[in-house]
């Protein structure tokens, strides 16, 4: 596709391996793959799918995508360069493509703080945003003030009046987040503090190995890892996929892993925990490409 090729502002590749932004190693491929330098050059790549009618995934970090082994015959746009930020006084307003982390640590730096507790969740603010991160009681949406948008061939700017924030989820799910602005407060040392408690807090807990994070949502009443772990599906496997011993809600790729692993483990886990105790699991790790 010419218009693709020649496009201003983005690296473009084609027939890309999905491995090479696969946390935990899938096969797949795509027909094209985009990453975008500035918002601009990512408007362009929005309108041109847009008006050609053409598929496409829009990803950050990907550190809770979980790639198909088929082939997307499609595009996918990453957005990890768009990663410029700045306060304007207490509100910070970043594009999508910020790492969540290293805002994190920037923002706690210049005295600012409401993000502390998100330190080591891995994904972009865009992608942060639209699935509402959160840890240890506190959610990015707590924050937003305004978020500007591409949704149905519309640039739009959203006020926190517009936005539906709930656990992991909002009601950015059909929209391709730009840029945010988030609200913080100034606070110098209990950023600090808090920063490095959470660090500790984290790390100890995390287990080790390739993985996306929480595979499953918590529940009202339940703890997806200590449901699974009831079931005894710790240190379980399929394939290259390995329930970790170490918390339960996190699945383990090893050396040959593949989509089809993590689905039929992910399958059987929910269909136990319905029949075992009742319970609906609900992936928290979003599916992208083509599964075979």
């Amino acid at each position: 596709m010419e218009a693709l090729r020649s496009l201003e502002g983005a690296r473009v590749e084609e027939d890309f391996s999905l491995s090479r932004i696969s946390w935990v190693g899938t096969k797949g491929y795509a027909r094209w793959y985009v990453k975008p330098y500035t918002v601009e050059a990512l408007a362009k790549v929005l309108l041109l799918v847009q008006e050609r009618g053409l598929p496409f995934v829009v990803c950050g970090n990907c550190s809770n995508i979980l790639w198909g082994d088929g082939f997307f015959d499609g595009i996918v746009i990453d957005t990890r360069e768009l990663k410029r930020w700045k306060i304007e006084e207490r509100l910070v307003i970043a594009e999508a493509g910020v790492r969540l982390g290293e805002l994190v640590k920037d923002t706690c730096e210049c005295g600012l703080s409401g993000l502390e507790r998100l330190w080591g969740i891995p994904g972009t603010v865009g992608g942060a945003v639209v699935m509402n991160a959160g840890a240890y009681g506190a959610c990015i949406g707590d924050l937003v003030e305004w978020v500007r948008v591409w949704r149905e061939g519309t640039f739009l700017l959203l006020s926190r009046d517009e936005l539906n924030f709930g656990y992991r989820s909002s009601n950015l799910k059909q929209c391709i987040v730009l840029e945010v602005a988030l609200r913080l407060r100034k606070d110098d040392e209990v950023s600090k503090i808090s920063l490095e408690e959470v660090k500790n807090a984290r790390l100890a807990r995390l287990p080790k190995g390739k993985n996306l994070g929480s595979v499953f949502k918590n529940g009202d009443t339940f703890f997806a890892g200590r449901v699974i772990e009831e079931m005894g599906f710790k240190g379980y496997s399929i394939g290259g996929v390995r329930v970790s011993e170490r918390h339960a809600n996190v699945f383990i790729s090893e050396e040959g892993a593949t989509a089809s692993d993590y689905v039929r483990l992910i399958n059987l886990v929910k269909s136990s925990a319905l029949k075992q105790k009742g319970i609906r699991l609900v992936e928290e790790i979003v599916y992208a490409g083509s599964f075979v």
